[in-house]
């Protein structure tokens, strides 16, 4: 019995130690989940703007053409309640925070992260923001959440060829999608209005919760809340499911109504953005962003007066 045990510690040792070494060679790998924390961990107390949200935030919103401190924290389909986490994170830390601004999308009310397609991207804010956000192990660890092909992959692009894995700006702006990189805006509109499209609304109710946590959040710390839909290209708008978005937009305009530190504007439809603006369908390119951001600094600072 002791040699059987002995044979499998020394079979066991080496596959432990190699998947140690894995797991630490892809989280010392730089991405943006890290890149965010490590920000946030050094500079939240100075930050007076801070942004959250889906895509919707971090590809429209570039802060550099915000005229106060401020910062990108949203990411691809981050969803409202970690939007709160990150909140709650750096608690006692938002000393210089005025503004939290946050997308409400088409789609914001009715998925979560969790248990979506994108589901393994939980694993970032557990791994790099150091959330307890899941009861599922592999969200926890690198080579667990992803195959073994991909995580090779990773480790060969950054170890062996070099290639950057941040596409974030310096103030966190999914700097990396540019006007060069325009798909059919026709075709990018239906199939994205599709993917947004919920069959029921299980979430509704409690991410408007989540939402409402958000903004008493912010009350207490007498913090303002700016609520927008973003704008999108007229293919993405069309498809749209009429009573999803309806819902979406009356009970935001009620949030708004009902909230003293809340207010929301609707920018769907706004005429002003053409499709020299649009990455896609429904993200705007940088030179939709500049121009986006500068509408919501007008906003801000019209609000301040």
């Amino acid at each position: 019995m002791n040699r059987f045990l002995k044979n499998l510690g020394l079979f066991i040792l080496p596959v432990f130690l190699l998947c140690a070494s894995a797991e630490f060679a892809l989280r010392s790998i730089p991405n943006d989940y890290s890149y965010k924390s490590n920000y946030l961990d050094r500079n939240s107390e100075n930050i007076e703007v801070l942004f959250l949200g889906s895509s919707h935030a971090y590809r429209d919103i570039n802060p550099i053409f915000i005229n106060l401190n401020g910062f990108n924290a949203g990411y691809v389909s981050q969803t409202l309640d970690y939007d709160l986490k990150i909140l709650e994170k750096y608690d006692g830390n938002w000393g210089h925070l005025k503004y939290i601004v946050l997308p409400i999308s088409y789609f914001s009310l009715f998925y979560q992260l969790r248990t979506s397609t994108e589901s393994w991207r939980v694993k970032n804010y557990n791994i790099y923001y150091g959330m307890t956000s899941s009861n599922k192990l592999t969200d926890y660890f690198e080579i667990l959440s992803n195959n073994l092909e991909i995580n090779l992959e990773r480790i060969t692009s950054y170890y062996v060829l070099g290639k950057p894995n941040i596409t974030s700006s310096q103030l966190g702006w999914g700097a990396s999608f540019n006007s060069g990189s325009q798909p059919d805006l026709l075709e990018s509109g239906v199939s994205a209005a599709t993917r947004h499209t919920y069959a029921d609304d299980k979430y509704f109710n409690d991410n408007l919760t989540i939402l409402r946590s958000i903004i008493y959040f912010a009350d207490k710390r007498h913090i303002t809340v700016f609520l927008y839909t973003p704008p999108a290209y007229h293919s993405y708008v069309e498809h749209l499911d009429k009573a999803q978005l309806e819902r979406t937009l009356m009970a935001i305009k009620q949030i708004d109504h009902d909230s003293r530190n809340v207010f929301y504007v609707n920018f769907l439809t706004d005429d002003s953005f053409t499709a020299v603006d649009f990455l896609d369908a429904d993200h705007l390119n940088e030179i939709g962003a500049e121009k986006f951001t500068k509408k919501i600094g007008e906003l801000i600072y019209k609000n301040s007066q």
